[in-house]
């Protein structure tokens, strides 16, 4: 558990681990230099309970604070927490038996649930943690790999030695929780969920993805990009990318500056024959002629035009949502 001035949230944080009804486990605490009292909490948590160890980050930032916890872990099975955030008493004994049964190469999630600590919760976290649930009751969550983060930092459990075997926190960019994912579906390990709520998510204005300058570009184009050449990109197919509106744009230009071909098409009729960033726009009837199976990459904003998009998309189209 990386803590970085948690002072607000942090003794309730460490009361429902405390209060957890399975009892055999070993938290790692890094403080991340914290300014406030955080280290004061952690520390009086740990004189009352041997279970809870403190450690000063080695180096700075929260990538190097999991690494650093990453370290100190002895446990068979590891997870992640934040240190704002709660947990339902059974969490760890619910997640602990499936993972047994299930054996290695397996990792354990279930569903969240967001709540606020200052105000009532925008829709659009509301919408995350629904889609982020429909995903655990399907068990489908690599599918939409290419739209967010398809599994909560702090909802998961695996063997530790799977957890090493596929490089751990080490080497992570940021956002380190979705890079880390991508690392979990690039080795093949089988998700499976839980049918209970694993985690109260809570939403504050000091949480980090509000705040930090690492999590301000909501798309993660660079990083889905990168990891789309890495896992999926084949080359002997044509590629699309489908949207010229600001997320196609956007994802355009970091295309273009790989120097990867590709088709540009939209529905816009604007925008069709247009140039944009020496590129011209085609229409989406050019799809219908690709006479080979292509990969398309649907970059666009709005569930109107998604559902438009998809009248137009063959069936021969392997399809990955950047949205």
């Amino acid at each position: 558990m990386p803590v970085k001035n948690a002072v607000l949230f942090l003794a309730e944080t460490l009361e429902s681990i405390i209060n957890q009804s399975y009892t055999n486990w070993e938290l790692i605490s890094v403080d991340d230099h914290s300014l406030d009292d955080s280290s004061g909490i952690l520390n009086y948590y740990a004189q009352k309970d041997k279970r809870i160890k403190v450690f000063e980050n080695r180096g700075k930032g929260i990538i190097d604070a999991l690494q650093t916890a990453e370290s100190l872990a002895s446990g068979e099975m590891v997870s992640r927490m934040d240190a704002d955030d709660l947990l339902p008493i059974n969490r760890y004994e619910n997640q602990f038996r499936l993972l047994k049964q299930s054996g290695h190469g397996h990792l354990i999630t279930g569903k969240v649930k967001y709540f606020s600590s200052d105000k009532k919760l925008q829709q659009g976290f509301l919408n995350y943690a629904n889609w982020l649930n429909q995903l655990s009751e399907n068990n489908c969550h690599f599918k939409e790999i290419y739209k967010e983060c398809v599994i909560a930092s702090p909802s998961w459990m695996m063997f530790r030695n799977d957890f090493k075997e596929i490089g751990g926190f080490s080497g992570l960019v940021y956002p380190e929780d979705y890079d880390f994912v991508f690392r979990i579906y690039s080795h093949d390990i089988k998700v499976l969920a839980i049918p209970e709520v694993v985690l109260h998510w809570r939403d504050h204005p000091e949480r980090a993805s509000r705040n930090l300058q690492q999590y301000r570009d909501v798309t993660f184009f660079k990083l889905k990009w990168k990891r789309f050449l890495e896992l999926d990109r084949a080359r002997e197919k044509s590629l699309v990318l489908y949207g010229a509106g600001p997320k196609g744009k956007k994802l355009a230009k970091i295309i273009l500056a790989d120097t990867t071909d590709f088709y540009w098409v939209s529905g816009n009729q604007n925008k069709i024959d247009h140039d944009i960033y020496g590129k011209t726009i085609k229409s989406e009837v050019i799809m219908q002629g690709l006479p080979v199976a292509f990969q398309l990459i649907v970059a666009i904003s709005s569930p109107e035009q998604l559902n438009e998009a998809k009248k137009h998309i063959p069936n021969h189209a392997e399809i990955f949502y950047f949205c």
